[in-house]
């Protein structure tokens, strides 16, 4: 036979004969393109736009959206393909033709979606079964079919069983991780001993306040070494420790940061001359003469995070002024 390269490629026009059962056979095909094919095609494609829709608006929903919300479109989708498969294969079945959207569309069931292996098995036995009754219903089932079909349900549900709980697997070990990382975030962001925010959190901190109004106070336990010396570390511990947990609470665990030793740095944004002096006064309740601080402080506008050099200066250069000047006071701008 002469090789055609027309013929391989479909240019060549075949006999009258050749072309009459294509005709019929393109024919018979188009008759099932019919209303009920296009109900089914739009029911579809109306089903995968909600779930698509539910995807693309998650973002902007956030609040709103909850778990039990996607299950459900997630389970329109799903009927809605099931039913779409054994409607357009039932008819190829009729035509003898094979049911492979069943198969595929059933694959894509059991493989894609993480859904509970109750749901979602519950949902490829009913349409596998219900498929079956159709078929020895319409056109009678043959001896192969009955071996080859159970043991193609089976294989279904294991598949999706064994990739759902992999993928659970999976998605324990993810969020384990994300756990895990945060903690280390977390703990490289703390103070050990007092339990507040360290420099490194002082930089983001104050980078969050950019373009903001702050007020930043420097300050530190008066005559610390002495406390240590007479009374042993173990005492001076547990003056930084009480001292940190003054601060949190009154200025906030967002605001109050441990910068080396016994010095220690607030900083509040939007806050008047007279409320952060307020405070002041409920720290020293708090202490209740336990022991004394000092601490300088400044305010002014957060520019850019080079600023915070300047801002931890001039709170410094205040906070020796209160120490020259007889100790247990806060000096600012």
């Amino acid at each position: 036979m002469r090789f055609s390269v027309k013929k391989v490629l479909g240019i060549e026009k075949p006999r009258d004969d050749i072309q009459f059962i294509l005709d019929c056979a393109n024919i018979r095909n188009s008759r099932v393109i019919s209303i009920h094919h296009r109900i089914a095609y739009v029911t579809l494609f109306t089903a995968a736009a909600q779930l698509f829709l539910s995807v693309v608006t998650h973002s902007a929903e956030m609040g709103k959206f909850t778990h039990r919300a996607l299950t459900v479109r997630i389970g329109i989708f799903l009927t809605t393909l099931s039913a779409f498969a054994i409607y357009v294969s039932i008819l190829d079945y009729v035509l003898k033709e094979q049911i492979l959207v069943f198969i595929t569309l059933e694959l894509l069931l059991a493989c894609i979606f993480m859904v509970r292996p109750v749901y979602s098995v519950a949902l490829i036995t009913i349409s596998f079964w219900f498929f079956y009754w159709l078929m020895d219903k319409v056109a009678g089932v043959s001896a192969a079919t009955n071996v080859n079909y159970p043991i193609l349900y089976v294989f279904f549900v294991i598949v999706n069983i064994a990739r759902y709980y992999q993928y659970l697997k999976v998605a324990r070990q993810t969020v384990m991780n994300h756990a895990l990382a945060e903690s280390l975030r977390e703990s490289s962001l703390t103070d050990a001993l007092t339990k507040l925010k360290n420099r490194a959190a002082l930089k983001l901190r104050f980078e969050e306040m950019i373009g903001s109004e702050i007020t930043m106070m420097l300050t530190d336990i008066d005559d610390f070494k002495s406390h240590n010396d007479k009374l042993g570390h173990r005492h001076g511990d547990e003056l930084l420790v009480r001292f940190a947990r003054i601060l949190q609470a009154e200025f906030g665990a967002e605001n109050a940061f441990r910068y080396g030793g016994d010095e220690y740095i607030v900083m509040v944004p939007k806050i008047s001359a007279q409320e952060f002096d307020e405070k002041i006064k409920n720290c020293l309740s708090s202490i209740a003469g336990a022991f004394n601080f000092s601490g300088g402080r400044t305010s002014g506008p957060v520019n850019s995070i080079d600023d915070l050099d300047a801002f931890i200066k001039a709170a410094d250069e205040k906070l020796y002024q209160a120490k020259r000047e007889g100790k247990n006071r806060v000096l600012g701008e």
